[in-house]
């Protein structure tokens, strides 16, 4: 038996929670696997060897956290995935790990990386012939360990030498099709990701207000709003983060439910904030991700919250909604948070180069992933047919069963001084969007008569710029 052969199949590289049950994963599968964990005096010593000791999966894995020995304890072409944090760490991470390596090795990084930044370092790569993937994961701790989404982007060739060992790896979905997919050079997978954690945000805005609603509609009775939450389960507007909302209320810790004992202050990273620059550099409105992205900020305000609501008082006033209608428009508010990032992968489409097709998405997002839901099943058969959401039957029924509700919606919240951005950015997003005339004209003069750039007049076949007649007084 050669030295080769007594290698390992693939190398993982960061041993936190997602490294490790990814290992797992992988080990279960079959697959031989070198991890490898950095040293830190005092702070991370032996995390991999530990890890191996740990977790049964893990016994016949090679435990390292000398990088050199890591990376030639690998068969050649060398698959090592990194598992940490994004940024500067990732960066410093691979001015490390890439003289070690060799032609034709190839390197997946499974962080949430900026896109552009895996199209940067993928070209360097390039030019020592070494592969780069960048490779979006979705699932959390759980999914890594049973089957996560791999959204994956890059080299193609790279792809092809380890699809085989993902997709098995990853979370099967509509009719058992891997929740694995090569969708376009360079940073298509990344940007995949970051559009799925916009959806994700937008979700979990919904999901909030929805319960703050409950809360006003039930009195507060948590056992009630959970039982509610519970049922909606199992109809079509079921989720995984509606389901584990369910399960989150119901919690109880010293005769009190544990989410009245959480501060009221949600944090961000930078996927939430790429999600929505995303839409504003492709100049497409994805407004449902920016409005919950907002949120956050404001509800990270917390000492302001508490001195404004000292100094400001608002009186609410008489509203009722019934808990039917509530579910109605939470239904209709997901259908326009889904199209908007489904909308924002067709438009980078045509700005990359790509070729991402919504039904491929879908089934990608239907299993393993935060987003599943039996609503991305229902959009993974339909876009076989449309290519928008707001053209499909799915979203037509709901249009019929929600537009009578909607006033009830918004004149309860705003009674009840119920802040719902989400669901406001859904109807103000609906209305127009469906408008034929809009105030772009009215703004466009604007900026013509303050600065000059220009009108088109209606009926224009040439579409010819001019100025308005203002112009000639300035």
């Amino acid at each position: 038996m050669s030295l080769e052969s007594k290698k390992t199949e693939w190398g993982i590289v960061g041993m936190g929670v997602m490294g490790t049950n990814l290992s797992r994963n992988f080990a279960s599968h079959g697959y031989s696997l070198a991890i490898y964990n950095r040293y830190v005096k005092g702070k991370e010593e032996q995390i991999a060897l530990k890890q191996k000791k740990k977790f049964p999966e893990l016994k016949n894995a090679l435990a390292f956290e000398s990088l050199a020995n890591f990376v030639s304890s690998i068969k050649r072409p060398r698959k090592i995935i990194i598992l940490i944090t994004a940024g500067s760490a990732l960066k410093l991470f691979l001015k490390k790990l890439v003289p070690l390596l060799s032609k034709g090795d190839i390197i997946i990084d499974g962080g949430n990386s900026h896109y552009k930044e895996t199209e940067k370092v993928n070209s360097q790569l390039k030019k020592k012939d070494i592969y780069f993937l960048g490779m979006g994961i979705s699932g959390g701790d759980k999914g890594a360990l049973k089957g996560p989404s791999l959204m994956i982007g890059g080299d193609k060739e790279a792809y092809k030498i380890v699809a085989k060992d993902l997709e098995k790896a990853s979370a099967k979905g509509v009719k058992g099709k891997p929740c694995c997919s090569y969708l376009g050079d360079r940073g298509a997978g990344h940007f995949v990701k970051i559009i799925h954690n916009g959806i994700e945000y937008a979700e979990m805005q919904l999901i909030a207000e929805i319960f703050s609603l409950l809360m006003e509609t039930l009195e507060g009775e948590i056992n009630s709003i959970q039982k509610e939450l519970e049922s909606w389960q199992k109809s079509s507007s079921e989720s995984y983060l509606l389901g584990i909302t369910s399960e989150i209320l119901k919690y109880e810790e010293n005769n009190d439910f544990f989410i009245n004992k959480i501060t009221d202050s949600a944090s961000t990273k930078g996927t939430g904030a790429w999600a929505s620059e995303s839409g504003i550099s492709m100049g497409y409105p994805n407004s449902l991700m920016v409005s919950a992205l907002h949120a956050r900020f404001t509800s990270n305000m917390k000492t302001k919250r508490e001195n404004l609501s000292k100094i400001i008082t608002l009186k609410k006033g008489d509203a009722t909604i019934s808990i039917k209608k509530l579910k109605i428009i939470y239904d209709m508010c997901r259908l326009i948070n889904h199209h908007q990032g489904f909308e924002m992968i067709k438009n980078s489409n045509q700005a990359h180069g790509w070729n991402i097709k919504p039904d491929l998405i879908a089934n990608l997002w239907s299993e393993g992933c935060i987003i599943k839901s039996r609503l991305m099943k229902t959009l993974e058969k339909e876009f076989k047919i449309k290519a928008s959401i707001l053209e499909m039957n799915v979203f037509k029924k709901n249009l019929s069963e929600s537009q009578t509700n909607w006033n009830s919606m918004l004149n309860y919240a705003a009674a009840r001084l119920i802040p719902i951005p989400c669901i406001s950015s859904s109807w103000n997003f609906l209305i127009s969007a469906t408008q034929e005339k809009s105030i772009g004209n009215l703004i466009q003069a604007q900026r013509d008569y303050f600065g000059a750039h220009g009108i088109i007049p209606l009926n224009n076949k040439e579409v010819k710029i001019i100025n308005g007649p203002w112009r000639s007084k300035n």
